[in-house]
């Protein structure tokens, strides 16, 4: 039992620095929806919204998974943390998991990316899904789609004279 304490506040000294990132208030929240389609291979797309500094985000997911089997509809809300600038949300996530959906299921991942950024998702998946490796997940920021009211309207040319 001592030995234990002594590993356990060995660890805990040799590491000062170590804050779990969901002790503090998340940077960004966002949620987004997909389909994913697998046969060994796998390959997942859809699209979704990044709320950061009180304003929308619009994104795109795709990325490919190994050993999977199936078709699933995902549905999923998550925060992010360790997000400084908008422009570090977009990146390749890493997925390590495995699961069996039937009819409908859901889970919790953790992903990060190359900027440090790590994502807790809370994800619903409807459909038959098989997964048993892992894979990666690249989002992409989407430039706002402008409506006609934002976009001004052309000036009127003026007719040539004969």
């Amino acid at each position: 039992m001592r030995l234990h304490g002594l590993l356990l506040t060995l660890a805990l000294a040799g590491a000062p620095g170590l804050v779990l990132a969901q002790d503090t208030p998340p940077d960004a929240r966002l949620h987004f929806s997909g389909t994913s389609v697998g046969l060994l291979l796998g390959y997942s797309q859809g699209q979704g919204s990044l709320s950061f500094q009180g304003r929308e985000y619009p994104f795109t997911v795709s990325g490919f998974k190994v050993a999977t089997l199936g078709i699933t509809r995902v549905d999923a809300l998550g925060q992010a943390y360790r997000l400084r600038e908008v422009a570090d949300f977009a990146g390749r996530y890493v997925i390590a998991d495995g699961g069996f959906t039937l009819v409908q299921g859901g889970g919790s991942t953790v992903l990060r990316n190359e900027h440090g950024v790590t994502l807790y998702l809370q994800n619903v998946q409807q459909g038959v899904d098989l997964s048993l490796g892992g894979g990666s997940l690249s989002i992409v920021l989407s430039e706002p789609a402008e409506t006609a009211a934002a976009a001004p309207a052309p000036a009127p040319v003026p007719a040539a004279a004969p």
